[in-house]
């Protein structure tokens, strides 16, 4: 009699090579969920950057503490100190604050800030 040729794959070999595709899969589909995260992360600090631009150069001229929302779902929050006076010359240095802040998904508030300084005469703005 004649043995038959075992060309085929047994059930051991089907289930290991299921289990690498399974698992090779499964962090394939990993990296792409971080991938998407870290893209979001990124949108949303540039949003915040161009938003606290915005309101630095808003406050640089106006020069008053405030606070609110912006459209988006970010809000600003502005803040003016007396810094320092120059002695002799009549300069005076404000400090000026600008903190940006939106919520994330899992973690909370997320804030970012912006800090300048301006010099200003008497009641004369440079």
């Amino acid at each position: 009699m004649k043995h038959p040729s075992s060309s085929g794959f047994t059930l051991i070999e089907i289930i290991v090579a299921m289990a690498i595709l399974g698992i090779s899969l499964v962090l394939v589909m990993q990296l792409f969920s971080a991938g998407l995260k870290s893209a979001k992360a990124t949108c949303d600090y540039t949003i915040a950057i161009v938003h606290a631009k915005d309101k630095m150069e808003e406050l640089s001229e106006s020069l008053v503490s405030d606070s609110g929302a912006f459209e988006d779902g970010f809000r600003w929050e502005t803040d003016i100190q007396d810094y320092k006076e120059i002695e002799e010359s009549g300069y005076k240095l404000k400090k000026l604050k600008v903190n940006i802040l939106w919520p994330e998904a899992h973690k909370g508030q997320k804030s970012l800030g912006l800090v300048s300084l301006k010099i200003e005469q008497g009641e004369e703005k440079l």
